[in-house]
């Protein structure tokens, strides 16, 4: 059964931004850095925090992939921040995906993902933004099982 999914439309975003390549693992740590210079700078951000993929639409490497972490800014910064960099994210007609737990299980739902695409006649025109709804509470009890993202892919009739 593919993950529940919706085509929409998702507004222009401004954010600080840190551009890598990492593992499904460095991803929370990732967050973290960028949290740390966001404060750093003094901005004012607001979550969801949002990651990017560059390049097709394919089941992410567990080891490498070329991700962009980034906090949706409340204003336009009026000061760079070193070691990270001010992104405008273009708004888009996109195929939106849940993925219900932890994130290193994400790769199961961007087959499905890949399979809805190819079964609904539909082509990515833009880069994969993942947007995190739900993460654990280290002191709640919270679990990973709990982890709640949403797959976006601009997309296209295919040709």
């Amino acid at each position: 059964m593919p993950p529940f999914h919706e085509i929409k439309t998702v507004l222009p975003v401004k954010a600080i931004g840190m551009r890598c390549d990492m593992s499904l693992w460095d991803v929370d740590t990732a967050f973290g850095r960028l949290y740390d210079k966001a404060l750093e700078g003094r901005l004012m951000f607001r979550e969801p925090a949002i990651g990017v993929r560059y390049g097709e639409v394919r089941v992410p490497d567990a080891f490498r992939s070329e991700y962009h972490v980034l906090f949706p800014l409340n204003e336009k910064p009026g000061r760079e921040v070193p070691g990270a960099e001010i992104v405008d994210l273009p708004g888009a007609e996109v195929a939106s995906f849940v993925h219900r737990g932890p994130y290193e299980w994400i790769q199961c739902t961007y087959e499905m993902v890949l399979d809805w695409l190819r079964e609904n006649r539909y082509e990515a025109s833009g880069d994969t933004r993942e947007v995190f709804f739900v993460a654990p509470e280290p002191h709640s009890g919270g679990s990973q099982d709990d982890m709640l993202t949403e797959i976006q892919i601009p997309i296209r009739p295919a040709a």
